[in-house]
């Protein structure tokens, strides 16, 4: 299937929705129920999936939902494709996904998966949800052990330089540890500006003071504004793609990263790069900053040419 079109929704958009498959993730987290309990309550939910981490579905009461303990990646597309099979005498469905408690591989997979399917549907909406957190002091950073490609697509190198676009996130070493090891020849900063608080804002720049200072091309945008950050990735790409290949490194926000997946499936040479400490991550609680504010991006795949 194909994109024919993605926007971004607000909550009211969803009252009058029947959606076909709920799907969220729970960890450790205690935002990770706030999108399923608002919209159950406004919104005809057919079915609803958490997909759990183990060792984290005791800690939720997730009794109307089906619980499933994800092992692997390719465990989310037998998840969906099973989901599809009995769905598949309508056509159009509308699935809802909440990304908060997700890691990039889970719904970078999901995202690969609608848009590399042949499906029997005239149309596939889905419903990309964050759900905003309320601010915490960033903990110490643990040292970077995986730098890379996220799993799913693979782009053959060519011999263009290396243009790397880094969505700054609020850890230190991050952002410093992708921009030695890829040694681009040209590289762009982005951050939130505003954000939802203006704490997040002020730790990014405490924390990536140095790279800030450097970098010749910084760009801000508005945590709560999709289209306005699509539209900047996409003229950088347009910028960058005759003479560079092109790497963007999503280090924070979701949001950011949901962006730079989206353009990466509209573009093929576009390449996804993550940095992680593999199982020894910092562990947040995240809150929800309230229990109704959400940042929605509405996807229509469609099987039509």
């Amino acid at each position: 299937m194909h994109i024919l079109y993605s926007k971004q929704v607000v909550n009211n958009d969803l009252k009058h929705e029947d959606i076909d498959l709920f799907l969220y993730a729970l960890n450790h987290e205690k935002r990770g129920l706030t999108s399923y309990e608002y919209f159950t309550s406004s919104t005809n939910i057919n079915k609803s999936i958490a997909l759990c981490y183990k060792g984290q579905i005791q800690k939720h009461n997730v009794e109307k939902s089906s619980v499933i303990i994800i092992d692997q990646q390719d465990d989310i597309k037998d998840i969906i494709n099973g989901e599809i099979k009995l769905l598949q005498n309508k056509s159009s469905i509308n699935i809802f996904i909440d990304y908060s408690c997700m890691t990039k591989p889970w719904y970078y997979t999901m995202l690969l998966y609608f848009s590399s399917k042949t499906l029997p549907f005239n149309y596939v909406n889905i419903y990309f949800s964050y759900t905003p957190s309320e601010f915490s002091e960033p903990l110490n950073p643990k040292p970077n052990t995986e730098i890379g490609p996220l799993p799913g697509k693979y782009i053959v190198p060519t011999n263009k330089p290396k243009a790397l676009i880094v969505g700054l996130g609020y850890e230190q070493n991050k952002a410093q540890g992708i921009i030695d090891h890829l040694d681009p020849k040209e590289f762009y900063v982005l951050y939130t500006d505003p954000s939802l608080d203006k704490r997040f804002t002020k730790t990014v720049i405490t924390n990536n003071h140095e790279i800030l200072s450097l970098s010749k091309n910084v760009v801000t945008y508005a945590m709560n504004d999709l289209l306005s950050l699509e539209r900047e990735l996409t003229s950088l790409y347009y910028l960058l793609k005759d003479n560079y290949s092109i790497i963007i490194a999503p280090l924070g926000p979701k949001p950011f990263t949901f962006v730079a997946m989206l353009l990466s499936i509209k573009y093929s040479d576009v390449d996804i790069w993550r940095v992680g400490s593999g199982s020894d991550i910092n562990k947040y609680e995240r809150n929800p900053i309230d229990k109704s504010t959400f940042i929605i991006s509405k996807l229509c795949f469609t099987s039509k040419q």
